[in-house]
């Protein structure tokens, strides 16, 4: 069986950079199907949100945007179960608390830690999240 995990990008790609790419890339190693499932509502600028930040080796379909304004907090749970994830890694414990795949990870905020790490890059450029907006630009 070939496991396939979600990470999402706001809180947790952009908090433990460093760690999660390291994470992925053994992840794809070790034959596992990796998935960003985020609430920003662009695809492209999403995918150049990542590249940007060292995870384009992540498939552009494998990247998925979950529609919030339609779905509200079930939006990412309707992916997961389309895509058929089994490990959902989130911040945001409304994305995590419906059932949408077997395993649902909330990455607990370090208060001591930036939402965005020192290293993410941003642009203010980036997709609007489904449930707010980029407010950290990097000069």
């Amino acid at each position: 069986m070939t496991v396939r995990i979600a990470f999402d990008i706001g809180g947790v790609l952009s908090k433990y950079p460093a760690i999660l790419r390291e994470l992925a890339h053994a992840l794809i190693t070790g034959g596992a199907e990796v998935f960003v499932i985020t609430d920003m509502r662009d695809h492209a600028g999403t995918l150049a949100l990542l590249e940007a930040n060292g995870f384009g080796f992540i498939p552009a379909d494998r990247v998925r945007c979950a529609e919030y304004g339609r779905h509200g907090e079930g939006c990412k749970a309707e992916l997961l179960r389309e895509l058929g994830i089994q490990i959902m890694l989130d911040d945001f414990i409304g994305y995590v608390a419906e059932p949408g795949c077997p395993i649902r990870c909330l990455v607990m905020p370090d208060a001591s830690r930036p939402y965005y790490d020192d290293s993410w890059i941003t642009t203010g450029g980036e997709p609007e999240f489904g449930r707010r907006t980029y407010r950290k630009v990097t000069p």
